[in-house]
Parts: structure tokens; C-alpha cells; sequence
């Protein structure tokens, strides 16, 4: 964890406007390809879900911005080390959220959160007594029941969330039989901008090729 010098910080004028409003989240939502996503997870028998949740973690953790922070009034670069993911077992109806570690390795990200999710019992579980939730890199969930263009997240007006929101909708096939899905981002505009989600997703895209 790194703490951000605000006097010098380039995002300095654009951060002190937004960082004052009740609710700075902006949500932009985006079409995505993901037929090699969903031929890599199958052939490893992986779960399509959770192999997305893990191109994204990546992805953010490559742009320090997604790790912006607030800690009693100080702005920070937080590590990026756990998850947090709604998830449904099957048979179920009511979602669960899993919190782990993130693991660089796709396979063992998604058998150790399988794991985690068969296990559970609970609605959620707290992070292991080490951990700071402000270390957890992305809220990601999904609604794959139906198709979506826009979507929002519950907030907490009193508190300054800077932790990103990313959703999944339901996927789509094309007459050319490529599989796309819609990605709803919800992030702090005190601290990214549609530009840095657009470096996202080239880098969402980049990961997806070299499956």
C-alpha cells in the first residue's frame, strides 16, 4: 500500500470535484467477445463465470488506478490480493459471495473458488483476520438469466466506495456463432474515467487472445 501525494497527482483538480459528491460512481456498460473464453473453459472444464472474473481481476490489477483507495482520510494504492464474487450453487436460488484470494494461475483460481463455493454454507464469509477489505480488487456478479444494457449496484452514500463493480449478463450467439456477453463497469469518477476502462478492456481483450 502506497499513499497518493494529492498535490502532485496529475488526477489532483478532477479527483477534488468528484470526491465531494454523495454518489461519484459512474457505470458504463459494454459489449464483449468471449468465444475463446468459453471454448478455453469448457476444454479445461472450468467454470465459464469464474474463468471471466479472473480476466478481469487481472486486468485491473494492471492499471494501479482500479486499486485507488480511501483509509481514514488518506488516498492510497491498495494490494490487490482477495475477491469477492456472487455466485449461485446449482440447485439453488439465493447467491452466495465468496471471498478469496486472488491467484495469478486461471485453473487454480476457479477449482480453489468452485471449492469455496461447494463449501460454504453461509452467505458470506469474512476475509482471513490478515486482510483489509480495502485489498479486495473488484466486486464481480452476473445475471445470466437475461440480457442487460444498463445496471447499478447498491451504495453506501456514507462511505466513498473506490472498489470497481463488474457484472456479466447473459451471453449472446451471433449467426457467425461467436458468444458475446454485455460487462457493466461501475467505478469511482474521482479516481478513473471512460479512457482508463477503455485501457481495461484492451487489456481484458489482450488476455483473452493468449488463452
Amino acid at each position: 500500500m502506497k499513499e497518493i501525494d494529492l498535490e502532485v497527482w496529475k488526477r489532483k483538480d478532477i479527483f477534488n470535484l468528484y470526491y465531494q459528491f454523495d454518489i461519484p460512481q459512474i457505470s458504463l456498460c459494454t459489449p464483449l467477445e468471449v468465444t475463446k473464453v468459453y471454448k478455453f473453459a469448457k476444454s479445461k472444464n472450468l467454470s465459464f463465470y469464474f474463468c471471466l472474473c479472473h480476466i478481469f481481476y487481472t486486468a485491473l490489477l494492471k492499471f494501479e488506478e482500479f486499486m485507488i483507495r480511501s483509509i481514514k482520510g488518506k488516498i492510497v494504492v491498495e494490494d490487490g490480493e482477495f475477491v469477492n464474487i456472487c455466485a449461485i450453487k446449482q440447485g439453488e436460488e439465493i447467491f452466495k459471495i465468496i471471498t478469496g484470494r486472488y491467484y495469478s494461475d486461471i485453473e487454480k483460481f476457479c477449482n480453489e473458488t468452485k471449492k469455496k463455493l461447494q463449501n460454504q454454507t453461509s452467505f458470506t464469509e469474512p476475509l482471513p483476520p490478515d486482510a483489509r477489505r480495502s485489498q479486495v480488487i473488484a466486486y464481480m456478479s452476473c445475471t445470466p438469466w437475461f440480457e442487460f444494457t444498463h445496471i447499478t449496484h447498491p451504495q453506501d452514500v456514507q462511505r466513498n466506495s473506490f472498489v470497481p463493480h463488474v457484472s456479466f449478463d447473459k451471453m449472446k450467439i451471433n449467426e457467425k456463432g461467436e458468444r458475446y456477453i454485455n460487462v457493466s463497469l461501475q467505478v469511482n469518477h474521482a479516481a478513473i474515467d471512460g479512457a482508463l476502462i477503455a485501457k481495461l478492456l484492451d487489456e481484458v481483450k489482450s488476455i483473452i487472445e493468449q488463452l
